[in-house]
């Protein structure tokens, strides 16, 4: 089977993360997993594998490559791409249902590195703080490593650009990060880049 048409089942994902975590973040990252069923539906890439498929792959490297088990990050991930294909759900709804940070990764997902600094994110009293800027490029160098892993050239494609220009922005913005996670998304994009690449 094709990379592009895999994908994580919902047993799958609570049957890894059943003894990782609380039961009630679990229902939470649940519920985040049938809200982007939902919300990409019928929705299909460039192959025509189903968009779903890819937000469940970048949850999918998030635990399995990166260890990575923290709800507000599993969350983001399956939904990172929801204001862009659905008009229904609103930075509101997501607030309601996941909280105010997980609104705001999806937020500033859509936006550059400059934009996090412009827009930062007030935790509250009781709020763990965390680092935006970690959490994004761990979810955009997820979500561009699972593109890589799906890209084939054909006659009437060809990734090359699209290559160059993560290799040019993503990596380059990120690679005097000391953060674990950031440097092995990089050097697996490096990987995959260099496969099709040459």
């Amino acid at each position: 089977m094709m990379y592009s048409h895999t994908f994580l089942t919902k047993e799958e994902l609570e049957h890894i993360l059943q003894y990782k975590i609380d039961p009630l973040e679990l229902n939470r990252i649940i519920s985040a997993y049938d809200m982007a069923d939902w919300a990409y539906g019928d929705k299909k890439t460039l192959d025509g594998s189903m968009y779903f498929f890819h937000v469940t792959r970048v949850c999918k490297i998030l635990i399995n490559e990166l260890n990575i088990y923290d709800p507000e990050m599993l969350i983001s991930a399956l939904l990172h791409d929801v204001y862009q294909k659905i008009e229904e759900i609103t930075p509101e709804i997501i607030i309601y249902n996941f909280g105010p940070y997980i609104a705001y990764l999806m937020e500033i997902l859509k936006h550059d590195l400059k934009y996090i600094k412009s827009k930062p994110f007030t935790f509250g009293e009781n709020e763990v703080v965390r680092i935006p800027v970690d959490d994004y490029l761990i979810l955009w160098l997820s979500e561009h490593l699972d593109n890589f892993r799906c890209l084939e050239i054909t006659p009437n494609f060809s990734p090359v650009n699209y290559i160059l220009n993560i290799t040019q922005t993503l990596i380059a913005q990120s690679k005097n990060s000391d953060n674990v996670a950031i440097k092995y998304l990089i050097t697996e994009l490096k990987k995959e880049r260099n496969k099709i690449l040459g």
